[in-house]
């Protein structure tokens, strides 16, 4: 789903059941919900993904890790029920 989809269905059926919003897709990665010195955020690339990813673990969604890289630095997670995604880079 695109972000600006996702924008107008959380507008219409808010973030109470997420399984209204399914297939989300991928929100990126978590480190980006937390801006950084050198680039402006916005609310779509930061509170929006924040605000599900936190919707989701709160309404008891499971997530599997699907891939990591040999380092184990890159981690994919995914929630099949709702169809969503995010990562997460720890590097080294």
């Amino acid at each position: 789903m695109t972000r600006e989809r996702l924008i107008q269905y959380i507008g219409l059926f808010g973030t109470r059941d997420l399984r209204m919003l399914a297939p989300i897709g991928d929100i990126g990665y978590a480190n980006g919900w937390y801006p950084p010195f050198f680039w402006k955020a916005t609310w779509a690339d930061t509170e929006l993904p924040r605000i599900i990813y936190e919707a989701a673990y709160e309404q008891g969604f499971k997530f599997e890790v699907i891939e990591y890289n040999h380092r184990g630095t890159d981690t994919h997670y995914y929630c099949k029920e709702l169809g969503l995604h995010y990562h997460v880079d720890s590097s080294d």
